[in-house]
């Protein structure tokens, strides 16, 4: 059988912004200078990728073992002859090209890199074990910038373009960069933004160093030419429709820029169409989950479940969505959060407002402090450009109407600024309208740690009960605070009439039969069998894994109860079989018992359970 050892290559351009690195070759060799090859530096990359010198070149020729090219999306492909299976390798490329293909340079030499050093054998069990794994890499980005500009001349803008007051993208937006000269301004290149807003520009150095007289003379003509510097003094012109979103200047221009440009622009413009107003809306449950009843991946389903993983709520969540700070008519939006213990299917009609009896805000313990808002100079400036506005108790009323203006001007006061200062700033709205800790409405405690012992069943008396909320969103414009003049806001009233939330912690016990029927401390041989009890309500995945002390690799225990796929809440075994077969030789071993829960907070799932529970023993034979 051919063992095929699958790899593929990436450049950072930007620590957000990834390219593939294509057509170019892959060398790989054995160990180079293995005596000062340790742990720590193979598995350090900073250390380890460095530029390959015709002498060192020249000395590991003889070590070469195969090559491979890269194609249009950085992949490749080579066999591992068998006797170097055991071998840990070095992998080098060759840089020939880089995307999107410029000339090749007017230089002699094509740079060979190195990347990294790894074990073979750990790259393979890998892959036998996921037929989609692939080794990757990615060159950090200094580095990957550097090979770019200085061997090819390759230059890059990479950004975002996005809407100042929602923080949302501007998509199919014409975006510009222009180098601010002393004579005529360079236009470096344009590029339309996708639906993230996301644009790149690709130049190279002739594109800002053209005079009059160019083609036959190019320089880079500073503005500040008495300080000649030689990259480009970059600025953005913006427009969608016919209408300017980003107008900058060489005032605005950032000075002397390198081969790779980060930027995240931001237009004042809403792009809404004539008449129409930016909607106030909650819209989610952190990135993952929508607020709505639906058949959508992120949706929650008619009984309470989030997404298609059937979640179930834990811990601080954020309830995101969009709220403007003023009205159509420019008065002032409030908004809040009401909860229920009455539930009904989110199918079905909206609870009655009545129901919802638990406010954020004024329910002890439900508010959690969160970044609302973020404040940004409209120019920039050293001192005070970028405020977060981190929302406060103080911020709601008595009755859990939440003023995000009063957030603001809050802040604004607090770094020493008036609330009039407001109108230095563009306004970014986070995601978050108000988060909130679900701890402090669900009442269950779970299992009392070690009350149950390993292979024994959890009573039902014990098992933890389902809990369900109902959550209401409520907004509105405030005319006249004082005489209770307020008026209607689209998106009041939005529910979802049931979630399901848990804050119970996993149980998990673990045990080998054979040692506890001797001493923990005392060897033991012939066949062994591990006990096990593990529950949770919203049990995700379990699995009992062993490893002997002198390998790496750890192996699955299909015992035909923690492998099953039936979605029950607890796995129980008092004898799960650890060998005969497969064999157990002389030496030291341990036993893991991996689980994970169901439960999510919108952003991030459960980390409970994320360590293995383990279990040492050691076999004589």
């Amino acid at each position: 059988m051919k063992n095929i050892f699958k790899g593929s290559l990436k450049g950072y351009v930007c620590e957000d912004c990834i390219e593939f690195i294509s057509g170019v070759e892959i060398l790989i060799y054995l160990p180079y200078r293995k005596e000062t090859r340790t742990a720590d530096v193979v598995t350090n990359a900073k250390e380890v990728f460095h530029f390959v010198s015709e002498d060192e070149a020249k000395q590991r020729q003889e070590l070469l073992i195969g090559k491979a090219k890269t194609d249009a999306k950085g992949n490749f492909e080579f066999a591992i002859d068998e006797r170097h299976l055991s071998s840990d390798i070095d992998i080098d490329f060759i840089c020939g090209t880089v995307p999107p293909k410029f000339p090749k340079p007017k230089r002699d030499e094509i740079p060979q890199f190195h990347l990294t050093s790894l074990s073979m054998r750990t790259e393979l069990e890998k892959q036998n074990q996921d037929q989609n794994y692939r080794w990757e890499y990615a060159i950090a980005y200094k580095w990957w910038c550097y090979i770019r500009g200085h061997y090819f001349d390759a230059w890059v803008i990479c950004g975002h373009l996005m809407n100042c007051k929602t923080g949302k993208p501007i998509a199919n937006a014409k975006v510009t960069a222009m180098d601010a000269d002393f004579l005529t301004d360079d236009n470096l290149g344009s590029d339309t933004t996708d639906a993230n807003g996301h644009f790149r520009i690709d130049y190279t150095s002739v594109d800002f160093k053209k005079t009059f007289l160019s083609p036959w003379i190019n320089v880079e003509t500073d503005p500040n030419f008495l300080s000649f510097q030689s990259g480009p003094d970059v600025y953005f012109k913006a427009e969608l429709g016919g209408t300017t979103l980003i107008n900058e200047t060489k005032a605005n221009a950032r000075k002397n820029v390198g081969y790779c440009l980060c930027v995240n622009l931001c237009s004042e413009i809403a792009v809404i169409g004539s008449g129409e107003t930016i909607p106030s809306a909650w819209t989610g449950i952190g990135l993952a989950f929508s607020s709505s009843y639906g058949l959508s991946s992120n949706d929650f389903d008619a009984d309470g479940f989030a997404g298609s993983g059937k979640h179930v709520l834990f811990s601080t969540i954020r309830l995101t969505g969009q709220a403007s700070l003023k009205s159509v008519s420019g008065n002032p939006v409030e908004y809040r959060f009401r909860v229920s213990n009455t539930t009904a299917p989110n199918n079905t009609a909206s609870l009655p407002a009545a129901n919802f009896t638990k406010i954020v805000g004024v329910t002890p313990g439900l508010f959690v402090p969160s970044v609302v808002s973020k404040l940004t100079k409209k120019v920039f400036s050293f001192i005070l450009n970028d405020l977060s506005v981190v929302s406060h108790q103080s911020d709601f009323d008595a009755e859990g109407w939440f003023d995000v203006n009063h957030a603001i001007e809050r802040t604004l006061i607090g770094v020493g600024l008036t609330p009039a200062d407001l109108a230095l700033y563009n306004v970014i709205e986070e995601d978050t309208l108000i988060s909130m800790d679900t701890s402090k409405l669900t009442t269950a405690v779970g299992i009392t740690p070690d009350s149950i012992n390993p292979g024994q069943n959890i009573p039902a008396g014990s098992k933890t009960p389902l809990e369900k909320f109902a959550i209401r969103f409520e907004i509105r414009e405030v005319i006249d605070k004082p005489s209770n003049s307020f008026g209607v806001i689209g998106g009041d009233g939005k529910t979802l009439n049931s979630v399901v939330m848990n804050n119970t912690p996993i149980y998990r016990q673990l045990s080998i039969k054979e040692l506890e029927e001797s001493t923990l401390c005392s060897p033991v041989n012939g066949t062994l069998h591990a006990k096990y009890t593990l529950y949770h309500p919203y049990l995700s995945s379990c699995k009992l894994n062993i490893r002997k002390n002198s390998e790496i690799t750890e192996r699955d225990i299909l015992d035909g109860i923690i492998n099953t796929a039936p979605a029950v809440d607890e796995r129980t075994s008092s004898s799960s079989q650890l060998n005969n077969p497969p064999s157990l030789t002389r030496c030291t071993y341990i036993v893991k018992l991996y689980s994970s829960t169901r439960k999510h907070n919108g952003d991030d799932g459960d980390s409970d359970g994320g360590t293995p529970l383990e279990q040492l023993f050691f076999y004589d034979v």
